[in-house]
């Protein structure tokens, strides 16, 4: 397991944290998270051959606890730039923190997100490495 290569990209995930607390995200961050899990896979697949599925899990998890981190630390900003996320929390119970909700929907979206990007490691693996033929036995 590389965790050095899953810690550095999962840096991704600050990136877009302050962009969504500054509204820059809306409606197209589901296509950002895509594009940064496209990346993710195809380097996963370059930098090594065995366990791409969980390489994109972990990866995923560490994405939702950072992203989710930066937004409940900025929680005011976030919910002032993002009125679909008021309009959301505000069919929960009003006891609720957004702060606390925030951080505790963040792992669980990571772990959604790591399937999908464990899925396009292994993908990627299987394209990347069925190109490149093996060395023959001596």
């Amino acid at each position: 397991m590389n965790w050095h290569l899953i810690f550095r990209l999962s840096l991704l995930s600050i990136v877009m944290g302050f962009a969504s607390v500054l509204g820059l995200t809306r409606s197209y961050e589901w296509l950002m998270w895509l594009c940064v899990g496209v990346l993710c896979a195809w380097l996963f697949a370059k930098k090594t051959r065995e366990e791409l599925f969980l390489h994109g899990f972990y990866l995923g998890i560490f994405i939702g606890i950072f992203n989710s981190s930066i937004q409940a630390v900025f929680i005011s900003a976030y919910l002032s730039n993002n009125p679909g996320m008021v309009e959301a929390l505000n069919a929960l119970p009003q006891n609720l923190h957004p702060a606390a909700v925030v951080l505790i929907m963040g792992p669980i979206i990571g772990a959604f997100s790591g399937v999908v990007f464990g899925l396009l490691a292994a993908v990627a693996g299987k394209l990347l490495h069925s190109q490149i033929p093996d060395s023959p036995s001596s």
